[in-house]
């Protein structure tokens, strides 16, 4: 019974103690890894034939967690980017579990052996600038939602900054005097600053007029039709409603799936196209490593060389004559004049 206690009691001390007050991780995290753990539990309940109030460390085994990973791809048809974050959620645990139970540690450490599986790296989305403007030119400026609608796009655009990113922003983040900027709240509880455009600023100046918010005030940023924040999903019906809109004059808009993150490719791609350091773009989007924003130059550089590719194929191709090395039958002569 001990054991069993102390499984439960653990779980809750992993949840409750280390990811929220020492590890500090966002809420969406540990709900993220609440939903992995809770249907790893599930699963090895149904595979021992137990109650999950009667689990204990030596049911999760190594062997377990591998038909777990499994389950998750061929019942649940997981992608795997999927299973490797359940199992990544999973391997946060045991680590606990070795610290604070070091009995168990041989038990840990086999889970901890489970490896990730590796997946194709797509491709990131991003848009033109002829498509952005598109975008924009459609948004109509007449109405309320219209004027919002321009000034987040605007937002997305000019920083790059994720969808969670932007709902979390406060009126008192930005300033609106010269030099103009925002204060971000990032992913992994990190803060940066960036700049804004002169018609960023415009736009979201004339937006919050309206609403008779003065620019020093702690409250959203953006707001729904109902006063109030904005959601993600609610920034993604957003983009979608004027994807869909500005696709009828720009066809090459149906051909994509874009997302609020879409616009995030954009700026980064947008960004190295103008000649921007690759350090200043990291830093621009909040990367937490270098490696992230060099990808965007080795898809670059892919389009580029697929540019001239095209292009040698509008050129002549010139006429070659017999190689030199077979109109001279001795080899060896030849070798010695090069």
């Amino acid at each position: 019974m001990h054991t069993i206690t102390n499984l439960a009691v653990l779980i809750q001390s992993f949840f409750e103690h280390h990811l929220v007050s020492e590890r500090g991780l966002s809420g969406h995290t540990v709900l993220a890894y609440r939903d992995a753990v809770k249907l790893f539990l599930e699963f090895a309940t149904q595979r021992c034939g137990k109650p999950c109030t009667k689990l204990t460390i030596e049911d999760l085994s190594a062997d377990m967690v591998r038909r777990f990973l499994e389950h998750l791809e061929r019942s649940r048809h997981n992608v795997v980017r999927t299973r490797n974050n359940r199992l990544a959620a999973i391997h946060s645990l045991f680590r606990y579990l070795a610290a604070v139970e070091p009995r168990h540690l041989a038990r840990c450490q086999s889970v901890l052996a489970v490896a990730f599986k590796r997946q194709v790296q797509a491709v990131p989305e991003y848009l033109e600038r002829e498509e952005v403007l598109s975008i924009m030119q459609h948004i109509d400026l007449r109405n309320p939602l219209g004027r919002r609608d321009d000034a987040l796009f605007r937002m997305l655009y000019n920083t790059g900054m994720r969808a969670q990113e932007l709902v979390t922003l406060n009126v008192n983040h930005v300033r609106f005097s010269r030099p103009y900027y925002v204060h971000i709240h990032g992913k992994g509880h990190k803060d940066r600053t960036c700049p804004l455009w002169r018609e960023t600023v415009q736009a979201l100046k004339g937006y919050l007029e309206e609403r008779s918010v003065r620019f020093t005030d702690a409250t959203p940023l953006f707001v729904n039709s109902e006063g109030e924040r904005i959601t993600r999903f609610g920034v993604r019906y957003v983009v979608r409603h004027r994807i869909s809109t500005a696709a009828k004059d720009c066809p090459s808009l149906l051909t994509r799936k874009v997302s609020p993150h879409t616009l995030r490719h954009t700026t980064a791609m947008h960004l190295l196209q103008s000649g921007v350091d690759l350090n200043m773009i990291r830093s621009w989007l909040g990367h937490a490593s270098i490696e992230t924003t060099h990808g965007y130059v080795e898809i670059d550089l892919e389009m580029k060389r697929k540019t001239l590719q095209s292009c040698q194929r509008l050129l002549p191709k010139q006429r070659q004559g017999q190689p030199s090395w077979q109109r001279n039958t001795d080899i060896l002569q030849w070798l010695e004049g090069l």
